[in-house]
């Protein structure tokens, strides 16, 4: 018994499936980082968002937030009080048990802006008024236990400038252990 060929129209179409399946969207896992670990541009980096006029739209910043793999842990409603055009918004690794796994989203307007760090244990916005945020960070020693940390704590600040998020002090590649 013969077996029908397949048509080259289906063998592409079948090719296709896995790479439009698996393939990056931009909006899955963590953005690229750029040069300096202490500044992040946006998609129209240069150029103020017109949203940054719009109302905060929170529910489409936690949607984003969730499509990364993490969930913010502020409550909707606080969320849409936040003053801008500069926000950030703290959230944790969605399905970690220990908390050990945090992040810091920023948006300008309703444009996403990236990111702190990667591999942040623990973090804090200490402040932010729309235009600044403040970031502490627990510095954690080489011998320190995850529990307890005896380097102190490291306080940076985030401000929008020229189309991206900058970093006073520069933030280092991971704050909780800035001299590794």
């Amino acid at each position: 018994m013969r077996r029908p060929a397949v048509t080259a129209a289906v063998a592409a179409a079948l090719c296709l499936v896995p790479v439009t399946a698996c393939g990056s969207s931009g909006d899955q896992g963590r953005p690229d980082r750029s040069p300096s670990v202490s500044v992040w541009g946006t998609h129209g980096a240069g150029q103020p968002s017109d949203d940054a006029k719009e109302p905060f739209d929170a529910d489409r910043a936690v949607l984003r937030i969730k499509r990364l793999h993490y969930t913010a842990d502020t409550s909707l409603a606080t969320l849409k009080k936040l003053r801008g055009p500069l926000r950030a918004i703290h959230a944790y690794c969605t399905g970690t048990q220990d908390g050990h796994c945090v992040a810091v989203f920023f948006f300008h307007g309703n444009d996403y802006a990236g990111y702190d760090a990667n591999g942040v244990n623990t973090s804090t916005i200490v402040r932010q008024d729309g235009t600044a945020v403040t970031l502490s960070y627990p510095v954690f020693l080489p011998t320190d236990p995850m529990c307890c940390h005896t380097g102190g704590e490291r306080e940076y600040r985030a401000r929008w400038q020229n189309g991206k998020v900058v970093f006073t002090p520069p933030l280092p590649e991971n704050p909780n252990y800035p001299d590794t």
